[in-house]
């Protein structure tokens, strides 16, 4: 996959369509209520008032529908950056770690560490869509080299800073 195809993003409805909708809905409503009232007037119910009735409760059924779209769109707003924020913290997280072998062996570690920590740090608190900007992310770490006495050999160590 391309980076382009990788970074577009699902388009939400525009209000222009939702507010169309809305009132086709309607319209389909006071059509088949017209309809219906067409019916009643052959068997002898008649009178103006039967028609805005429909056109009432057709107005109504429109908005009652809008609300529910503009909630919905909400949602798939929210729900859409969610996701952004997670590919974007992993992807981050998992470009580092492939750089890894370019780096000193003592910063391997603490790197890699570091990526774990923030993908676990997005997982824990973008992925519930709970997280706030500008919130830490996690406790960063220290590598410290330690000579092993039977060896001589150095060998890197992980510790979370305090």
């Amino acid at each position: 996959m391309n980076s382009q195809g990788m970074s577009r993003s699902p388009k939400a409805p525009t209000l222009l369509r939702r507010v169309g909708f809305s009132f086709l809905l309607g319209a389909g409503l006071f059509v088949l209520g017209a309809v219906l009232q067409g019916a009643l007037h052959q068997r002898g119910i008649t009178g103006l008032s039967v028609y805005v009735d429909d056109l009432v409760l057709a107005t109504l059924a429109g908005l009652v529908v809008f609300a529910y779209e503009q909630r919905r769109s909400k949602e798939i707003r929210r729900k859409l950056e969610v996701i952004s924020a997670m590919n974007h913290h992993v992807r981050n997280a998992l470009q580092t770690i492939a750089y890894v072998p370019y780096t000193e062996q003592a910063k391997q570690i603490l790197l890699i560490q570091q990526s774990v920590n923030r993908i676990q740090w997005a997982l824990r608190e973008v992925l519930p869509g709970d997280a706030a900007e500008g919130q830490p992310l996690p406790q960063q770490a220290v590598v410290t080299e330690i000579e092993q006495p039977q060896t001589g050999q150095k060998a890197s160590s992980f510790e979370p800073e305090a």
